[in-house]
């Protein structure tokens, strides 16, 4: 009864962290107009599967000039992932394609940057 009971615990878990993977996956990311962004430094953060991302945007003369990471997990794929900074720099957009094997973690830092840009200065 126990091992049964831990079975199907295990799969009600597993359960939603898929579906809440799907919906980080599928999550709109804004294209903030930096031109509306004062000069300043801006830090943003998005959670998912209880960990928190978070990034420190640079603006100078409306254009995005450095993205910091300041909180992403140590694995292989968050690593992969931010192949997307330099992306966002170049089109000074923070909706821009998520990199191939690491969609998950490519999203969370795609919306903590643009949760920074929302943000007040630092």
């Amino acid at each position: 009864m126990k091992k049964l009971f831990l079975i199907m615990a295990a799969i009600l878990i597993s359960g939603c962290a898929f579906h809440e993977q799907k919906m980080v996956r599928q999550m709109d990311i804004r294209n903030v107009n930096v031109q509306n962004v004062r000069d300043g430094e801006y830090v943003g953060s998005f959670t998912y599967s209880g960990f928190e991302y978070k990034v420190r945007t640079m603006v100078k003369a409306h254009r995005i000039v450095n993205i910091e990471i300041l909180q992403n997990r140590a694995t292989k794929h968050a690593k992969l992932a931010e192949g997307v900074i330099p992306e966002i720099i170049e089109k000074q957009t923070p909706d821009v394609d998520a990199i191939s094997g690491a969609t998950t973690t490519s999203k969370a830092l795609m919306k903590a940057v643009e949760n920074s840009l929302t943000a007040n200065p630092s």
